[in-house]
């Protein structure tokens, strides 16, 4: 089941990747967004059946909330603001609607049985996933870096 509901998580960051009718530059801000978003989106959910997981999910900048305003800051500076607000709505918007369709998948009849599904998941898939992110960022941020000004200078050849 662990090894399920990962891949579900990372086919749902992959199907963002070849979204709508943005350019690829653009789309590649969002998907680095989205995915801070996610990690937001899933601790947050996940702490109310392990509070412990806000602590487990900690990184140098702080909690995953402070974590994902850094990301955000990082993947929106020097954007036009109208630009900027566009991309941080496409993915808040794309985070949401993907952590809740794999939190959806969680649910069933006997809520006794469903909130321990819930729980395990957490522990197994959406800690990891968020630990993921907090270890790229902290020992690979210059990757991370790389990536938005590529996406930054391909959205400005764009114009």
């Amino acid at each position: 089941m662990k090894s399920g509901l990962t891949t579900i998580l990372l086919v749902i960051s992959a199907v963002l990747a070849g979204s709508a009718t943005y350019a690829a530059d653009d789309a590649g801000l969002v998907r680095i967004l989205e995915r801070a978003d996610m990690a937001h989106n899933l601790a947050l959910y996940c702490a109310q059946y392990d509070p412990t997981v806000i602590n487990k999910t900690k990184s140098t900048v702080g909690d995953v909330h402070a974590l994902m305003l850094h990301i955000r800051g990082e993947v929106i500076s020097e954007l036009p603001r109208v630009e900027a607000a566009q991309i941080v709505i496409r993915a808040a918007t794309a985070a949401k609607s993907d952590a809740l369709s794999a939190v959806r998948r969680l649910y069933g009849s006997d809520p006794q049985q469903e909130r321990i599904r819930i729980a395990n998941w957490c522990k197994e898939s959406a800690v990891p996933f968020v630990q993921e992110l907090v270890t790229e960022h902290e020992k690979h941020h210059e990757v991370l870096a790389r990536e938005i000004n590529s996406a930054k200078h391909l959205l400005q050849g764009v114009k």
